[in-house]
């Protein structure tokens, strides 16, 4: 289930609260609202002894947009961002995928991302990875990751597992999230991901590429998943299309927003790339297509 305000909030007028720190937006036909900044916002967790995230949700319960999020404001309702901040999301893969997603999760305001992955960033790693740098060269994924969160949002809260997903951790990772995310590069541990995704009841968003060209699938607990798409067995980790089409810098970048876009659409109950469907990228043309299996 995803988290609730905080009950230190409980009772507390937020409007009140934040009285002179409030900017009203002005919108032809009466649609106005307001808006506030973080400053203010860290004042009042500070004052009530909790925290950014949960001050943010109980403004949006109040219809006050945090300024940071306002932007998202007409694509969303307020209940749905404050839905996006209570909810977990599960990220298995920090690498050109996982990066360009934990970015976007972030910046969108999900409110609490565990991150898996034991490999380092390596020199190769440098023209697509969203998290690498020069001087991170040789550093664990997952806490480059930590490290770009709290620069980006510090309402969202990161748990770094700097070690390999398995059988054995998985469901540990997997529970309570409202979605996981298959950010991997090798089929066994895809299909690993989906069997527990699928066990612990877990919407499972699969995306995968090579050269300029990629898939993103939404797996729901009825959904045909991987074996409709690859087949009923997992290919042994041999040189895949990365290794055979190469990994320009567009395209974990585009699958990555796809991958995230589908992410938030689950966790807010919308539409999604669920039921046998899945989109094939090609950013040589480039063209964007939807199919269903079978």
């Amino acid at each position: 289930m995803a988290e609730s305000k905080d009950n230190k909030l409980a009772g507390v007028d937020i409007a009140a609260s934040l009285q002179g720190e409030l900017v009203r937006s002005d919108r032809p036909g009466g649609d106005d609202f307001f808006s506030v900044a973080e400053a203010a916002l860290a004042r009042l967790a500070m004052e009530t002894e909790t925290n950014l995230r949960a001050v943010m949700i109980a403004c949006l319960e109040a219809g006050i947009w945090p300024e940071r999020l306002r932007p998202n404001r007409g694509s969303f309702s307020a209940a749905e961002q404050a839905r996006l901040l209570a909810s977990r999301a599960l990220i298995v893969g920090a690498g050109g995928l996982g990066g360009a997603v934990v970015s976007i999760l972030a910046r969108m305001g999900v409110g609490r991302l565990t991150v898996c992955d034991g490999d380092v960033f390596e020199e190769s790693n440098l023209n697509r990875q969203a998290l690498c740098r020069v001087n991170s060269l040789g550093r664990s994924k997952v806490l480059a990751a930590a490290e770009e969160v709290a620069a980006i949002n510090p309402a969202v809260k990161v748990r770094a597992v700097n070690e390999w997903a398995t059988a054995g951790n998985l469901p540990e990772l997997l529970a309570g999230m409202q979605v996981a995310l298959d950010c991997l590069d090798n089929l066994p541990a895809r299909y690993m991901l989906e069997e527990a995704a699928r066990a612990a009841a877990v919407p499972y968003v699969h995306a995968a590429l090579g050269g300029l060209e990629g898939f993103v699938m939404t797996v729901l607990p009825a959904d045909p998943g991987l074996a409709g798409l690859y087949g009923p067995e997992p290919i042994a980790k041999g040189e895949g299309a990365e290794g055979r089409l190469g990994m320009p810098t567009p395209t974990p970048a585009f699958i990555g927003a796809l991958q995230a876009n589908e992410a938030v659409r689950v966790i807010l109950g919308r539409p999604s790339l669920g039921g046998g469907r899945f989109a094939h990228v090609d950013l040589s043309t480039p063209s964007l297509e939807v199919f269903s299996l079978g």
